[in-house]
């Protein structure tokens, strides 16, 4: 009789603990993806910093042409707009 409702109980307690050390493992891992996230989103943070002044000081160079400040101005503008998710969230 003992064996009976033993033998479930031991196989319940192990699923259990099985369960609790996966999903643990998995939390630890998509805290990783997450800072490792974070760092790339600041590179990229800092890339579009570094895109969006050189294209500042293109268009207003008064020694480039009118039609390259023209296309550096409109291409700052896709920066910000990408930057500030209006396009992406429609």
């Amino acid at each position: 009789m003992v064996f009976r409702v033993g033998l479930p109980l031991l196989v319940l307690a192990v699923a259990l603990a099985w369960f609790a050390v996966t999903s643990y493992q998995r939390a630890q891992l998509a805290e990783r993806a997450v800072v490792e996230l974070k760092d790339d989103v600041r590179v990229l943070e800092k890339a579009v910093a570094a895109a969006e002044q050189g294209l500042r000081t293109l268009a207003a160079n008064p020694s480039v042409p009118r039609d390259v400040a023209v296309s550096a101005e409109m291409t700052l503008n896709d920066v910000r707009r990408i930057t500030e998710r209006k396009e992406l969230d429609t």
